[in-house]
């Protein structure tokens, strides 16, 4: 079982029975230490790991959980003390596992059986035969998705609700209280003793933030009380403030389900129907769809778009630039980035709105170099995968496949965040201002970015209103020496 499979109804168990097959999960040594992830991700992960091989046991598996330098000496090793005939594993979620599965195969004495993926709706392809012949989009897709599972649709396949997707509904922005009043999520127990052992085990390796709250579910035990709170809860105030983000209030109503999600422990159908459900029990069908268009729509899509390409050398925008310093130890006074950061820091989250529209637009702007962009949200989230991160980062947030998974780049100036947040009331930088010492980095660096790709982008329809406001600027020259200025700021982890 690889570390996001934990699931004991996967593909790899079906005929198997408790004494008749022996299950083995390898911690392996390289895995921990390949990136400085942050701490909680691998108390999550490592935990979640040791507690699925406890959970097995009591169910009266021969579980063989063990540590090994690599992924690969583990499995060699327990080949030759426990000579299976065969050796039988679910479909790797990356390229680097399905390239291990293969090595193996190659390498072992017995057979390798790979069979399908856990922990996914579609199979490595299966986008492109959703879709047929027409252009890989995301709204296409999640039709389709609704259709073929019958999922908020009536018997005669029209959308419950009127509409495919209410995503106008759900983009209001954050109120004017200091939180949005959210009853609070699931989280474990602050003192649970496996993670505070892990923590300690786990001390010596390199990381990012400083850790010491775990926010995600590690167990399928955790995992269904997570999402019954979420339900019962949450669920209802989930879709108008979703695209939201607020200086005091984390959690908001995001349902903190994406860690259990992409380690196996739920499976994203049942997960998706248990929500659709929740309509028949009075909850917003506008929450509802954004929920389920979330699980069944963006996060298959994104899992069909990684098998769809190489992403590693992907870099259409010619991006050079570093990982802002405030990421990596620096400081910042751009209050939108500090208060992403701060969870980063203490518990390895930051939500889909603050990835995207903050960090992700920061480097896109910036001009950060895609993989190492990708690389630093790996390591920092501890819900991150290579199949979540390499689409969403290169793809989506920084653009650099060209367009191939995203019709625009999500370019934005400090007008959006000011928009759709609280941060810019206590922020010593002007959302308004483009130039001078007090103008938003985002800003600046917007209509510095639109300059700097007027050839690449000039042509693309839906940003043709952006260019047309370009064009009536006055102030390019300021603007393109104080956004030389905001860049190396950013560098030097003074900006």
């Amino acid at each position: 079982m690889l570390g996001d499979q934990l699931d004991a109804s996967g593909p790899a168990f079906r005929g198997h029975r408790p004494g008749e097959a022996r299950v083995l999960i390898v911690e392996s040594d390289h895995a921990l230490a390949r990136l400085p992830f942050n701490g909680e991700r691998r108390v999550l992960v490592i935990g979640a790991m040791r507690r699925f091989a406890a959970d097995l046991r009591d169910a009266g598996w021969t579980v063989d959980l063990r540590r090994a330098p690599t992924l690969a000496e583990g499995v060699h090793a327990h080949a030759a003390e426990h000579q299976p005939d065969r050796v039988v594993m679910a479909h790797p979620t990356s390229r680097s596992g399905v390239a291990l599965a293969r090595r193996l195969g190659r390498q072992l004495p017995v057979p390798v059986e790979v069979r399908e993926p856990a922990g996914f709706i579609t199979a490595p392809g299966e986008l492109d035969q959703v879709l047929g012949r027409r252009q890989p989009r995301m709204d296409t897709f999640y039709r389709e998705m609704r259709l073929r599972l019958g999922i908020l649709v009536d018997d005669h396949g029209r959308p419950e609700g009127g509409a495919w997707s209410m995503d106008k509904e759900n983009r209001r922005p954050p109120p004017r209280s200091r939180d949005l009043g959210a009853p609070a999520p699931w989280l474990p127990p602050a003192d649970d003793p496996l993670d505070r052992a892990l923590r300690d085990e786990m001390a010596h390796l390199p990381r990012t933030g400083h850790g010491g709250q775990r926010v995600m579910a590690a167990s399928a035990r955790e995992a269904e009380q997570a999402l019954d709170r979420f339900i019962e809860a949450r669920l209802a105030g989930f879709g108008p403030h979703q695209d939201a983000m607020m200086d005091e209030d984390w959690a908001m109503s995001h349902p903190l389900l994406s860690g259990p999600l992409n380690l196996g422990i739920l499976s994203p159908l049942r997960v998706a129907r248990r929500v659709a459900d929740a309509l028949g029990d009075g909850a917003p069908v506008a929450s509802v769809e954004g929920f389920v268009r979330q699980v069944i729509g963006w996060r298959e899509y994104v899992w069909g778009w990684y098998w769809r390409r190489e992403w590693r050398h992907a870099n259409a925008l010619e991006a050079t630039g570093p990982v802002p310093a405030a990421l990596t130890g620096g400081a910042t006074r751009m209050r939108c980035v500090q208060v992403a950061w701060e969870g980063i820091d203490a518990r390895g989250y930051s939500h889909h709105i603050q990835r995207l529209m903050v960090l992700g637009t920061l480097m896109l702007l910036r001009g950060t170099r895609p993989w190492a962009a990708t690389r630093w949200f790996w390591a920092a989230h501890v819900d991150a995968s290579a199949w979540v991160m390499a689409p969403n980062v290169v793809g989506m947030a920084l653009f650099a496949d060209g367009g191939q998974m995203m019709t625009k780049p999500y370019a934005a100036s400090g007008a959006y965040i000011n928009r759709m947040s609280d941060h810019c009331r206590t922020c010593p930088y002007d959302p308004k201002k483009a130039t001078g010492p007090t103008a938003c980095p985002f800003t600046t660096l917007y209509w510095d970015f639109l300059h700097r790709h007027r050839e690449r982008l000039g042509h693309n329809p839906r940003m043709s209103l952006s260019m047309r406001n370009l064009d009536r600027r006055d102030d390019l020259s300021a603007i393109r020496l104080r956004a030389r200025e905001v860049m190396g700021q950013l560098d030097e982890g003074t900006a």
